[in-house]
């Protein structure tokens, strides 16, 4: 009995141990809950959240892009910068991703003001502001809130409809009345519609001018728009919606499609005052510190051995959810083994599978491509299936002449077909 009762003791504890390790190499896990772990690690990108909040920070009312491949750390960036602006004191932040607020496929102008305002008339309530306000501020800002949701949600309105009538009594009332619905920026599927936006700014300055007299600046943070399908979609609430903010003197911090940076006929740093890019992290073993810094700060680094640590930062591309991914994935293929440690198989094994799903969906003139990238090192950035590769991860940039196959896929790539 006492060898049985140590028996299960030890699996308890091995299963303790591996659990932990899963929940801090989790890659899914909410940005905002990984930061407030402390798992993550600020330097990472040279503290490039302080330089979008320095310029938040010194001129108000700027609008600054992030532009970085899928899992590249964005999300993290622009919460950092949130959290250090509100320690500062004298910012009211508002982060919002734009893509649990609607669908993006059908994301049209005036959405992003229309998430703006409720989000802005919720923080204000939030704080408190309103209870020093006077009984006509008030109802000032009440108002202005109901248009903002009207706006945003949408709502009904009555019509009258005239009937059409054969012999007309002007004693008589002929028609009827129908109740029409007035869809909002922010339902979950809505057609593109050609609304003014000047309509949504006369309440937005209500709460606007209520926050600035508190010598408050205010920064809106977009997340998600790095997820539109396409850059027209993008470059329609650049347009407006970010022209009605910089009207407005709301300064921005939004992330944004890799795609516009590429062969779309219009010059991003036109239209911000600064575009921050984020570019994969060298995975070779003399600069890859930063990547072994990730594992090491998350408590990785504790079940592998040095050589497997290599073997993952090498496999990961440096791009950090893989990373991440690979780690975790290696971490649960020792537990179905048995294993205390983490062995060099396992890490084998996980790359092996993200190079799998990567390959997964490639026709036979993508796997060309790679194929030249391979071999030749040769990459027309501009060129709109190029541009596919570099958004969706096969491809990786590290600068702005070095594109290299995702080392996880490039083993792995079948011979093109000749023609």
């Amino acid at each position: 009995m006492p060898a049985t009762i140590s028996k299960s003791m030890q699996a308890s504890q091995r299963r303790e141990r591996f659990r932990e390790y899963m929940r801090k190499l989790n890659p899914t896990a909410p940005a905002r809950l990984t930061i407030d772990s402390g798992l993550v690690v600020e330097d990472l990108h040279g503290s490039l959240f302080k330089t979008l909040a320095a310029r938040a920070d010194l001129e108000p009312g700027s609008q600054q892009l992030l532009v970085g491949g899928t899992g590249s750390g964005k999300t993290t960036e622009l919460l950092l910068a949130e959290k250090w602006l509100e320690q500062q004191g004298q910012t009211l932040s508002l982060y919002i991703d734009i893509s649990f607020e609607t669908d993006l496929s059908g994301l049209n102008s005036g959405a992003l003001l229309a998430s703006f305002g409720l989000h802005l008339a919720k923080a204000y309530s939030r704080r408190g502001f309103e209870g020093d306000l006077d009984a006509a501020s008030k109802r000032i800002l009440k108002n202005a809130r109901s248009e903002i949701e009207e706006f945003a949600r949408g709502t009904t309105k009555t019509v009258w409809v005239r009937d059409e009538v054969q012999e007309y009594d002007p004693y008589e009332q002929y028609g009827h009345y129908v109740t029409e619905s007035v869809p909002g920026k922010l339902q979950p599927i809505f057609p593109a519609l050609q609304r003014d936006i000047q309509a949504i700014q006369l309440p937005l300055e209500a709460f606007l001018t209520a926050v600035q007299e508190r010598s408050l600046d205010i920064v809106t943070i977009f997340d998600g728009l790095d997820r539109l399908p396409s850059p027209d979609r993008f470059w329609t609430v650049v347009d407006q919606d970010f022209r009605a903010l910089r009207q407005m003197r709301v300064g921005v911090m939004a992330a944004a499609p890799q795609s516009i940076l590429y062969g779309q006929g219009r010059a991003v740093s036109e239209h911000f005052d600064r575009v921050h890019q984020i570019r994969a992290l060298s995975p070779d073993p003399e600069a890859g510190g930063h990547l072994k810094s990730v594992l090491s700060h998350r408590s990785g680094t504790d079940m592998m051995e040095q050589d497997v640590v290599e073997l993952i930062c090498e496999g990961s591309g440096g791009v950090l959810r893989d990373l991440i991914t690979l780690a975790r994935d290696a971490g649960e293929a020792a537990y179905i083994e048995g294993a205390e440690q983490i062995l060099f198989e396992h890490a084998v094994a996980a790359i092996k599978q993200l190079g799998e799903s990567c390959l997964r969906g490639l026709g036979p003139e993508q796997i060309g491509i790679l194929w030249r990238l391979k071999k030749e090192r040769s990459f027309d950035v501009a060129a709109n299936p190029n541009i596919e590769l570099l958004v969706t991860g096969r491809v990786l940039e590290y600068s702005a002449t070095d594109f290299r196959v995702h080392p996880a896929l490039a083993p792995l790539l079948p011979k093109p077909e000749t023609k």
